[in-house]
Formats: C-alpha cells, structure tokens, sequence
C-alpha cells in the first residue's frame, strides 16, 4: 500500500480541523423537551446551508460553537415530533439560551425510520436491526448507516458506488455482487441480503446495480440476521430507507455530467395535498445514460417512485409507495477484463488493455422491475403499536450474453453463448405488534410478529450454445449468436414457487444499565419447480426446510456514552437446488456468528466509533462431487470460518464531517474436500480494507466552499477458491471532491481514483476475467431546491 497517501490525507484533514479560527465567533445553547417538560434526548440540531449541527444530550441540552456572527435558520427534528424551525441571529460571543418544546407528529413514522440531520454524516438512530426505534449505541450489532448527506457528497448513484464507503464491504465486480466480512452477497443465493424498509423484496436483479433515486439513508447491518429477516448473507444485509412524503412542501432538481458520456437527471417533489395536511405526497423521477471505458458498453435507466401517505389520525396512517425501474443496456453487466497467464503458470493482470472485452456488440439487457408497498400503522394505546406491511415485486428480464469457455490460447478465447428470458416475483406479507411495559424495575419492548413470503417465476427460460472463438486483440463478431436452430448444450424450462411461513417473538429487557435482547423465529419453506417442457434439464426440484432461529445480545452502558455488546446469531438458508439426480436433497446451509465490540458516542455525541470483533461459521456448503455413475453430483461439506473485526468513526466535528473505518478478515475453509484445501483463503475476501472520507466546509470569506478527499484501500484477495496462486495485488484508490452552496445552489466536482490506478475488484468464476476497477473519471453535479 502507499502509505504516504494515507499519511498526506490525514495530515490535510487534521490541518483542516485545527485551522479553524474560533476568535471572533458565536455560540449557541439550548435545551428541547416535550409538551410534558421531558428533555428529548438525541434531537437533532442544525442551522440550515452550514455544515454545523450537532446532538441533544440526555437532558435535551446542545451547544454550538465557533459560529460566523449572521442571521440563519435553526433546525430541530427528532423521530416522532414534528420538525421546528426559527430565524435565529448570532452575535459574537455567547447567544441567548433556547428553550424550545417539539410537539408530537400527527405522523407516526414507520417501523424502519433512520433519525438523520440534513448535511449530517452521523446517524445515532435504526430500527432495522430490532424493528424499535433503538439507539444504535445500545443496540447489540454491528450497523453502520450511510445517509444522505454522504451519499450527495460522493455524488454516489448506485449501490457498487457507495459500498467502498461502508467498513469491510466491497463491490466484487460491475453487477450486484458484493463481499461483506469475507463472504459474498450476491441475490441468486442470498435473496433478501437487500432489504427494502426491512422488509424482502430485492427490486433489482443480481445482473443491475442497485439505483439509489428515492434512496434516503443506506444501511449495513453486519453478520447474519435470520432472526428478523430469514434467509440472508452470512456476512449481514444491506437495507435501503426510502424517501417518505413530508407533511411541509418542498422540491429540488439535480443534474450531473461525467465521464464516459454519463448523464443523469432527476426531480423531486414532497408536501400536503389537502390543507389539513393529511394526504401527504411524494413523486420521484429520474433518468441516467451512460457508456464506459469499456468496449461497445452503455446503459439507459428510468426510474419512478410516487408515494401517498394518508394520516387518519394521530395514531392511524396508511402509505403506499410505487417503484418502476427500467433499464436498457448494451452489455447489461461487464463480464471482466482479460488476464494473460504466464508460461510459468503466474498471472499478468496489465498484460491486456483496459478496453477489451469477451462480450459481443450485440449482447443486450431488458428489465422492467417494479415494486408496491402498502403500509398500516395503528398505536392502540401508549404501549401498543400495530403494524402490517404487503410488497410485491416484479421482474422481467431479457438478456443475451457472452462467457469464456477454457483458457486463453494464442491471445484468442472460445466462448459460450446465454439467452435468458425470465418472470420473477416476490409476494410478502409482513404483520407484528410492539408492545412496552414494565415489570417492577425491568423494562420491556415486545414484537410478536410473523411473515408470509411466496416467491420464485413464473418463466425461465435459459439456453446456453456454443460460440464462436475470438481474437482478443483484433476480434471478428461474425457469427457469434448461434442459429435458432442449433441445439442447447444446457437448457432450462421451467417454473418455480416456493413458500416462507415464519413467525417470531423478541424481548428487549432493561434493567439499569443493562440491555438483553432475546429472540426466537421459525421459518418453514416449501418450494416445487416444474419443467415446461422436455428442454428443462432438470425436470423439476423441490425444496423442503424448516428450523429455530435463535437470538441473544447483551449491552452493558457502564456511562451514557460508551457500551459495550456481545451477541450470539445464528440464520439458515435453505439450499437453492435439491435435485436427486445431483445428489441431494441436502441438509441447509447454517450460520452462527459470535460478536463482542463497544460502542461510543464522543465529543457531545458530535462522533460516534466502533469496534467489533467477530468468529462466523458457515456449514453445508455445495460442492462437486461427482462419480463415475453421475458426474452431475453435488455433495454439503463441512463450510467455511470467518474470523475478523472492524474499527468505524463517523461524525461531523464542527466543519469536518468524517466517515473512516479499518476492517481485517480471515475466511478460510475448516476442512479438505473437492471445495479446496483446509485453510484455503476464501475467493474475494482481502484480509485488510482501510476506508476514509472527510469533508470540510470552509468559513468566513469562503463560506459555501468544501473541500473533500477520501481514500480506499484493499490488500491482495485470492480470485479463485480453487487455485491459490491466482491473487489479485492490492490496491490503494484516491478520491477527491470541491463543492459550492449557495441558498438553494449547489455545485459540486467529484474526482475519482485520482492516480488512475489499475486494479481489480473481484473475480467472476475463473482465472480468465477479473472485475476492472474504474480509472480516472469525473462528474460535475448541480442542484437546485425549487422550495
């Protein structure tokens, strides 16, 4: 690694941060509590157009300093009241003292809400790991949220953009395919490993790249998470927050060019569609172009997200949110850039150039994806809250691609030829109460909940032919879609259902200082595949699993600002395939994950660290068996190990906002089988990942000015699970940002991989493509807020 790029961009930060003038500023304090007089505890405080805000404190108290003397807007939101703000002037010195009372939201905001702070990076509140409105500080997990702040400043669209950003996470290549502590998340096997609002119900498929239009907040909750989720990663799950109608009017426009040819275009507007402000109204657009460095490639999205929330009352809302998506591209995902294997059996990953590819100028992508989502909330009482959610998904796709078929030769490569069409669904019915109450000195919050998925397609039809053989170098396209008529070498032709009945009950305990979570499930899944037609090699498969999924955490808070955590996590997911001609059936894939770290809200809860350490065993993985009768046969092995830790700061330090994070792993195989070798590193795993972002947001004459820099840095990962010799170099990548505000203005010029450094992400499934990471590329964005 370059270290002295990591040592220049701590020194411009930290220069930054101690540069900042305090003489001849203001200060604010104040104290916020509700219509009983009780202090509200983790409000968040800005002044709006400034990068400066901050955190109540558990008596309701905040104070701001090193303020420019001027008139602003103060902002203060918290989950469940509704959102105050008041022209304010700031005088040299100390300021008034500000007694203010937030009332409760005629809005209950939904079961998944994060409390984020407009141009804030820190997030001290999540209910998506718990399904209540628990501090993350005293929640028993490791998550780690990216709002909306960050994802403007890195002027991040897509999933694979803002990955990089998370501690320990990666994109492996250009389609939806990421390594979370070690192990690969990827939807064909890990359907719900993106959640939408907690709930399932991917509406990309694993050949896209997650759009984040109507994104709010992104998060990652770490190691698997069965309990609340059913089937997942074993390294943890991605949950997006959407944006929800709000009850005051606003709009904004935004616009973005970069290189490549992108273009991206989107509005957004949110308020009351009646006067009594109970139809509230929220409609998304958007649109994106772009090509690549890459050969023949572009792709077009549009993107629409209307949503109505409608408040019955104090208590009672009903939302519904639609999302269409649809793409159409040239080469829908990159399939990978060539790498030369040398005489001697080594590998040269700089021996071809950037632009090549093994696709043809004729392989296209078609989805239309689209999803709704009906919402009921109703409290009951005080201490009673129900809740049901139904979202259906829908994806249709169209794809036609080329693979490689053995090894380079000559620098030419024999190819394989898919043509895929294929109707998918996910039906899923969500319904829990959450009660509070208390026995004596010990207090409860109760979700009793349950879960009907019915999922799989109602089309797949899937035909691989071989193709013709190119030169790398100098390639003939001719003749590489095969005839109509020429057979399928493999075919599929069928349909799926499979079923998920689950239900759970979970118990937060406090006594004191001490937090237990406790947290049982039952999931039982029935799945039947039935072939179309004689060209479905399979002929049908069928899936039967059930089994307890168990839950245990401990929080210990020896002070208000610092916990300590240990959590005990298991999941299963059921296998994709139980065909008997290949073996099975087979037992389910199992994952258990021990978990011990502390977390710390420092600097007036101004910055929020923490540290982790963690073991995840991961049983019955499939592997090739095969015999002399069947060559098809698939047999469980014992698994894979992953043994690691994360260190995470996040937070905004008068006019530095800073996300940095340091994660090492070891994921290695616990025995010797056809898989590989006892202790065979685990194929896109780097033991080491270094992350860093800051933002400083300049003062007096330069008011309106940040300036941003970030680093990325990933240690070698073996390509290929089956040959350890095939080990991808680290790579050290350095971003870089300048931005401008201005009232309802704002400019900004983002630069990535500054050095134009060459390196790979991740492998695809063999020693003959890598993932190519991007080279130097830039984009100018500008928004503007109408009102």
């Amino acid at each position: 690694m370059k270290i002295k790029y990591l040592f220049l961009l701590f020194f411009i930060l930290n220069s930054c941060f101690n540069s900042q003038a305090q003489s001849g500023t203001g200060a604010l304090s104040g104290r916020i509590v509700n219509a009983d007089q009780q202090a509200i505890t983790g409000a968040s405080i800005t002044l709006q157009n400034t990068s400066l805000g901050t955190i109540t404190d558990s008596k309701g108290q905040f104070s701001l300093t090193g303020i420019t003397p001027g008139s602003y807007i103060l902002s203060v939101s918290n989950v469940g009241y509704t959102a105050y703000s008041q022209s304010i002037r700031i005088s040299k010195g100390k300021n008034p003292f500000l007694d203010l009372q937030l009332s409760e939201s005629r809005q209950e905001l939904e079961e998944v809400v994060v409390s984020t702070a407009k141009n804030r990076y820190q997030v001290l509140n999540s209910n998506a790991s718990t399904r209540t409105n628990t501090p993350l500080l005293s929640t028993p997990q490791s998550v780690q949220v990216m709002s909306s702040q960050v994802l403007r400043d890195r002027q991040a669209f897509t999933l694979n953009e803002i990955a990089g950003s998370f501690t320990g996470m990666k994109a492996n290549n250009g389609n939806g395919n990421f390594q979370i502590r070690g192990f690969t998340a990827y939807s064909p096997n890990d359907a719900s490993f993106l959640l939408y609002n907690g709930i399932r119900g991917n509406l990309f498929l694993w050949s896209q790249q997650p759009l984040l239009y109507n994104i709010e907040s992104v998060e990652l909750l770490r190691g698997p998470s069965g309990a609340l989720f059913s089937e997942g990663s074993p390294g943890g799950v991605v949950n997006f927050v959407t944006k929800k109608p709000l009850s005051e009017k606003w709009a904004s426009v935004d616009f973005s060019l970069g290189s490549w040819g992108f273009g991206r275009a989107s509005v957004d507007f949110t308020g009351p569609a009646d006067g009594q402000k109970k139809l509230l109204y929220r409609a998304i657009a958007g649109y994106d172009r772009s090509e690549s460095f890459r050969d023949y490639q572009n792709k077009q999205n549009v993107f629409l997200a209307p949503s109505l929330t409608y408040l019955f009352s104090r208590r009672t809302s009903l939302s519904l949110e639609l999302n269409y998506a649809y793409q159409k591209a040239v080469q829908q995902y990159d399939n990978g850039s060539f790498i030369y294997t040398r005489p001697d059996g080594s590998f040269d990953f700089k021996h071809y150039a950037n632009n090549l590819t093994i696709q043809s100028p004729t392989d296209y992508g078609k989805t239309h994806n689209a999803s709704a989502t009906l919402t009921f909330d109703h409290k009951i009482s005080d201490n009673l809250k129900f809740t049901v959610v139904e979202r259906a998904v829908r994806n249709k796709l169209d794809f036609t691609d080329h693979i490689p078929v053995g090894r380079i030769r000559n620098d030419s490569i024999s190819r394989g030829y898919q043509d895929w069409l294929t109707d998918r669904f996910s039906l899923q019915t969500t319904a829990f109460a959450t009660y509070s109450t208390k026995t004596g000195r010990v207090g409860h919050q109760i979700i009793v909940g349950t879960d009907y998925n019915r999922y799989g397609w109602t089309q797949n039809d899937y035909q691989y032919k071989s193709s013709t053989r190119i030169s790398i170098l100098n390639p003939n396209y001719a003749g590489s879609v095969p005839d109509a008529s020429v057979p399928a070498d493999e075919s599929d032709d069928n349909k799926r259902i499979t079923n998920l009945i689950g239900g759970y009950i979970q118990d937060q305990v406090s006594v004191g200082k001490l937090k237990v979570l406790l947290s049982l499930r039952y999931d039982s899944y029935n799945g039947k595949e039935t072939p179309l037609s004689d060209r479905d090699n399979k002929q049908g498969d069928e899936l039967q699993a059930s089994g307890w999924i168990p839950r245990i955490g401990l929080v210990y808070l020896p002070v208000k600002n610092l916990s300590i955590y240990g959590t005990y996590l298991k999941s299963f997911n059921p296998q994709t395939s139980n065909n008997v001609l290949a073996g099975g059936p087979f037992p389910t894939r199992q994952a258990t994950q021990y978990e011990v770290g502390s977390k710390a809200d420092l600097f007036s809860s101004r910055l929020s660290a923490t540290v982790s350490l963690y073991q995840i065993n991961y049983a019955n993985i499939l592997t090739a068996a095969p015999t002399e009768e069947n060559s098809h046969r698939q047999a469980a092995i014992d698994g894979t190990r992953s043994r690691g830790g994360e260190f995470s700061v996040t937070g905004n330090l008068n006019g530095l906002s800073l996300i940095a994070g340091y994660a090492f792993n070891g994921h290695v195989l616990v025995s010797t089988s056809n898989y590989g070798k006892k202790g065979d590193r685990f194929a896109n795993a780097p033991k080491h990942q270094i992350n860093l972002w800051g933002k400083y947001a300049l003062s007096g004459a330069l008011k309106g000015f940040g300036l941003a820099a970030g680093v990325r840095y990933v240690s070698d990962q073996v390509g290929l699970l089956t040959n350890q010799n095939f080990v991808f170099p680290s790579y050290t990548v350095l971003d870089a940002a300048l931005s401008y505000q201005r009232n309802r203005f704002q400019v900004q010029l983002n630069a990535y991989n500054l050095t134009n450094k060459h390196y790979f992400t991740g492998s695809r499934s063999g020693v003959t493509l890598a993932g190519l990471g991007d080279p130097l590329n830039v984009r100018v964005g500008v928004s503007y807020h109408l009102w």
